[in-house]
């Protein structure tokens, strides 16, 4: 393995020899990650360890752009790869490397230190114990695997970009199964957070048993008139099915067939929409983007209204304005991409989620999505495969152990006339998406 200062990076993006005469500039890129995953299941646990070093180098010459990836041992083939493809390639204004920005902490190239084992089997065995107290007896962990790790990036360009950036992740992914003498329901849940002490491990429980008993224990119940309110988990979750309209210009006809080009509303007043990697419980906390560009928090509907776009630096050129740090990498392997960090519904004049259950008089509260959530946004349409309970006057009358919610989306967001204040995130994309509960009166669906 070679060292964490071998000079790579550098033989990489020196090997482009551009011609910045011809406009031709390059973008060279590093990732080091360590994690270690911690599988269970009936046949036991089992324990690994994984170390990543991996280099990318972008090309960039009159708006075209060429991508190439390969591990160390390969890295200095990459240039000449690259070059195969870039005349091929589509041309696209504003594709050029970046300039500089504030550097990063210089030991950010170093390879992170290795995850604690102990303390990630500890964690284990405390959503083990969560689930069991929520679950009364009646849910059991048939399998889990928890990844913890942590990786440093690096991007350097010839237009003067030299920038070092670290991050966190801790993933747990959960198949629970629920047992009753109504027979038995299994499903996967998954939570992720920068660091494994904010993966809240009671709140997963919760949903996991609600997600596995509600079907067992309630009745089926037909699309009706009501109101209808949204646990956050359930928002959430058609809340990051918007992010796209807003990726750089790729979405403006959309928007502007949804609001008639501005003279209407894209939702309620009540309703704003933030990404941000810094708002408190967000699972991201990257400082930079996968081009190095330092995040930022970009308002894009502004109290029902459209107000802004998420871009890397070849959109910000294209929009006329500067780059708000949403071009995010997968893996190393990948080029990056318009995605989201944190990507929520504004809950800070939200109210106690309580008060919106108590104003519910006659109306259907989904608990939990019993599969993915159809959102078509070019269809305006919406439909959820939803559990949970009916309310009367406030009350919980009787558990739903199914009902399909659906109708179109622009009326749904329009008509949202209250919101909770209890913001919560689910993984969606390259990051996370978050929404407290929503509450729409009188819902007709159709």
């Amino acid at each position: 393995m070679s060292s964490p200062r071998d000079g790579l990076l550098e033989r990489i993006l020196a090997g482009a020899r551009c011609d910045a005469a011809a406009g031709e500039s390059a973008e060279a890129y590093e990732r080091r990650g360590t994690s270690i995953e911690l599988a269970e299941d009936a046949e036991g646990t089992r324990l690994s360890v994984v170390a990543e070093r991996g280099f990318a180098l972008r090309l960039f010459r009159s708006g075209r752009t060429a991508f190439a990836a390969s591990p160390p041992e390969a890295s200095e083939r990459l240039p000449a790869e690259a070059r195969l493809v870039l005349g091929r390639a589509r041309a696209r204004r504003g594709a050029r490397a970046t300039g500089p920005v504030a550097p990063g902490p210089a030991s950010a190239l170093a390879p992170p230190p290795p995850p604690d084992e102990a303390s990630a089997r500890a964690l284990l065995a405390s959503f083990r114990s969560a689930l069991l107290a929520e679950g009364e007896g009646a849910v059991s962990l048939t399998e889990a695997i928890l990844t913890v790790g942590a990786r440093t990036e690096r991007v350097a360009t010839t237009a003067g970009r030299d920038v070092a950036f670290g991050s966190g992740i801790a993933t747990l992914v959960a198949t629970v199964t629920g047992r009753t003498a109504a027979g038995s329901v299994s499903a996967r849940v998954l939570a992720s957070a920068s660091r494994p002490g904010e993966l809240f491990l009671d709140r997963l429980a919760h949903h996991a048993v609600d997600r596995v008993l509600l079907p067992l224990r309630g009745r089926p119940l037909a699309p009706a008139r009501g109101d209808l309110l949204l646990d956050p988990n359930v928002a959430a979750t058609v809340v990051g099915r918007l992010a796209s309209a807003f990726f750089g210009d790729e979405g403006n006809a959309l928007l502007a067939s949804r609001t008639r080009d501005g003279r209407d509303a894209f939702a309620s007043p009540l309703f704003s929409l933030v990404d941000d990697s810094t708002v408190p419980g967000g699972p991201v906390k990257a400082t930079h983007d996968g081009e190095g560009t330092p995040h930022s928090r970009t308002v894009l509907v502004s109290r029902g209204i459209a107000a802004g776009k998420l871009s890397d630096s070849a959109a910000a050129v294209r929009l006329e304005r500067p780059p708000t740090g949403n071009a995010l990498r997968r893996a190393y392997t990948e080029p990056p991409a318009i995605g989201i960090t944190n990507l929520f519904v504004d809950s800070s004049a939200g109210v106690p989620p309580l008060d919106l259950l108590r104003a519910l008089a006659r109306g259907f509260y989904a608990a939990v999505l019993l599969s993915r959530p159809e959102v078509d946004l070019p269809g305006d349409r919406f439909r959820l495969h939803a559990a949970g309970y009916w309310i009367e006057k406030g009350r919980a009358r009787e558990a739903v152990s199914e009902t399909l919610v659906e109708g179109r989306l622009s009326e749904f967001l329009r008509s949202i006339s209250a919101v909770g204040d209890d913001l919560r995130f689910v993984p969606s994309g390259t990051g996370s998406a978050g929404a407290p509960t929503l509450f729409v009166p009188k819902w007709k669906g159709a």
